[in-house]
């Protein structure tokens, strides 16, 4: 049982958190303490923590094997940063107009893993695929994405479960890609 800490209590994070504390101690943690205490789990620990706090972050993650960052975009950059310099591993979902890879040093530096633009779905999915499809032949995959709900509701025909700031800059924001 890993223990994991979860940053960031939205809908994705705390639907993360939920899941994941199934079969491991999680830790989800956000600076809102209404949002925190509506998450209703009896194997879930929560705890109040500014996430833009370099020193009140790296201590509420000390004992973490994983962090999963599911924070706002403009604060995953930062967020990412500092979970490096703490020398944890993190998986970060958070969707944020800064190149993550100028980390790539650091993380180095710290011996962590970041994964960043990892997403859930894309995201995660492609990667849990990836890696079942090398050790068996997988003939299908169906992915089923949140923020398309089954019905509709008028003028974007999008649920939105992601900061909906977050969405409008996937769409507005010039496109990463690598070659080669």
């Amino acid at each position: 049982m890993a223990k994991i800490s979860v940053l960031g209590a939205g809908m994705v994070g705390s639907a993360i958190a939920k899941t994941m504390s199934l079969t491991h101690d999680v830790l989800l943690l956000d600076i809102d303490r209404k949002r925190l205490d509506s998450i209703k789990s009896k194997i879930l620990k929560t705890k109040i923590c500014d996430l833009t706090n370099p020193r009140e972050l790296t201590s509420a993650i000390a004992n973490s094997d994983l962090i999963i960052g599911a924070v706002p975009g403009h604060l995953g950059f930062n967020v990412l940063n500092n979970v490096i310099l703490a020398g944890k591993n993190i998986v970060d979902i958070s969707f944020f107009p800064e190149d993550a890879s100028a980390l790539n040093a650091l993380a180095k530096k710290h011996k962590v893993v970041a994964i960043y633009d990892c997403g859930v779905a894309p995201g995660m999915d492609n990667i849990i695929l990836g890696y079942h499809d090398k050790k068996m032949k997988v003939n299908s995959f169906k992915c089923l994405v949140g923020g398309l709900p089954l019905k509709k509701n008028p003028p974007f025909n999008y649920k939105a479960p992601f900061s909906p700031i977050d969405v409008l800059e996937e769409y507005t924001r010039p496109a990463r890609y690598k070659v080669n």
